[in-house]
């Protein structure tokens, strides 16, 4: 018998024990001696990356199963085969213990060491999901990577560790800029406005250089001149004074890194989280009241959309995501323009060809006052020699096996696509009137008229179109 550890939904272990047994991939199970090593605990990490996130750690269990299986893909266990359930933790323990039957034993979770790996895998494919779908929400047609890649994603998911840690951005050793920016959160007394953001970014600068405060430089100065002048000045207004006054150059310079103005992405990122912070409504936000103004910064404004997607994470903006997809299972669905369009003109182009078809029945109809078979060869066949006869009936023969052949590959095909294939085949000239009159003969073929077109078809087969009054 042979040991495996399989990661298991809570609610398809309810299923389980509801009625018997279940079906597990075997490219789920972790085989093993036994005994649950480090190793083994690693193997499961390694596990939980293929497996469906979860946000609560009671929202799955780990069973030991002892089975002897086959080489199948999917193998079927039954109850008995369950040797022990282990919970991802102490609390997941309690909080299931209290909603399963209480025969179930469920064991120390010996797992718990290792699922703050688990977890911290599970945020940063959220983080990586997050920064995609506000990406995709803003319509951004430049490519993610180039822009994730200048920033880091490392230097992210330290900066939200540090959140995580509720370490402060002015305790932060030696960090990237990023971890400095995503750490930080306000603890002076600048002035609650756009021109309030610039001061935070002021400060942000001075940690990542590892002063305790920017007040004394040039840009503070700067920016108290500017806050008893006009304390509700524009955004755009701000940088065009950092960006044009002298006394500024040497910080404009220094928040510049690889082409990367961080003097406006700073301000700019923490102006737009603090409003989506305090609302209820994100869409009523300025991220996307304004979003083309927004455009306008270009590299800088692609930066801040990052961060943001990244601090907020994919919780807070999954609904726009998924209304930007246009999902197909949703009720409020729309056919793509490009689709309509192409179904329109293909339904133009079978118009046009039916217009054709129906032409040139018409005009056969008035050529051939009888729908008998027109082949060359004597219509009454006491007339003809047994050389000709012979030649008649081979050339039927030909001209019957094609159509079979053609109705072998199909359940049906247009009455004009089997003259085509006739012609090609035999050299022929022939028109629908003459293969209408060979099908007529075979008896197990029929001819009817779908949609303005007329068809050949095998008789008694499924009809899977409603009648119309031009087919009764």
């Amino acid at each position: 018998m042979a040991h495996f550890l399989s990661i298991i939904l809570r609610n398809q272990f309810n299923l389980f024990y509801r009625f018997g047994h279940t079906f597990i991939p075997k490219s789920e199970l972790v085989e093993f001696d036994g005994n649950i090593s480090d190793e083994i605990k690693e193997r499961i990490v390694l596990q939980f990356a293929t497996t469906t996130p979860f946000e609560y750690d009671e929202e799955y269990l780990i069973l030991h199963l002892e089975k002897s299986i086959s080489d199948d893909r999917f193998i079927q266990f039954e109850i008995q085969d369950i040797v022990e359930i282990y919970p991802l933790s102490l609390q997941a323990k309690t909080s299931i213990e209290s909603k399963i039957d209480q025969r179930i034993k469920l064991e120390k979770p010996i797992f718990e060491s290792v699922l703050p790996e688990i977890e911290s895998e599970i945020k940063k494919r959220e983080v990586e999901k997050a920064i995609s779908a506000l990406w995709t929400i803003c319509k951004i047609e430049n490519p993610l990577e180039k822009y994730l890649s200048d920033i880091g994603i490392e230097n992210i998911f330290k900066g939200l560790e540090h959140r995580k840690k509720r370490t402060k951005a002015n305790k932060i050793q030696n960090g990237n800029y990023w971890e400095y920016l995503i750490a930080y959160d306000r603890f002076d007394y600048f002035p609650n406005t756009t021109l309030g953001c610039f001061y935070d970014a002021g400060q942000i600068f001075a940690f990542s250089k590892g002063h305790t405060t920017f007040e004394g430089s040039g840009v503070y100065t700067f920016l108290e001149k500017l806050k008893s002048e006009n304390s509700t000045v524009k955004l755009e207004k701000i940088i065009e004074h950092l960006e044009t006054e002298e006394i500024l150059q040497n910080y404009v310079s220094q928040t510049t890194s690889d082409n990367i103005k961080q003097y406006i992405v700073a301000p700019l990122y923490l102006k737009l989280r603090n409003e989506i912070r305090n609302s209820e409504d994100i869409t009523q936000t300025s991220l996307f009241r304004y979003l083309d103004k927004f455009k306008k910064f270009g590299d800088s404004f692609y930066y801040v959309i990052i961060l943001l997607g990244a601090f907020f994470g994919f919780r807070k903006f999954y609904d726009l995501y998924y209304e930007s997809l246009n999902l197909r299972f949703y009720k409020s669905y729309k056919i793509p323009t490009s689709e309509v369009k192409t179904e329109e003109r293909q339904e133009q182009v079978e118009k046009d060809e039916q217009k054709v078809e129906d032409s040139i029945v018409e005009n056969e109809k008035e050529k051939v006052p009888s729908e008998e078979i027109q082949i060359e060869a004597p219509v009454n066949n006491a007339d003809l020699t047994q050389k000709d006869e012979q030649e008649y009936e081979d050339n039927l023969s030909q001209y019957r096996k094609i159509i079979e052949n053609a109705l072998k590959e199909k359940s049906e095909i247009k009455l004009a696509d089997l003259v085509t294939l006739i012609n090609e085949q035999t050299g022929r000239d022939f028109n629908n009137t003459n293969v209408k009159g060979i099908v007529e003969q075979m008896g197990e073929f029929e001819i009817c008229k779908i949609d303005r077109a007329y068809r050949v078809r095998r008789k008694n087969q499924l009809d899977l179109y409603p009648m119309t009054d031009e087919r009764k």
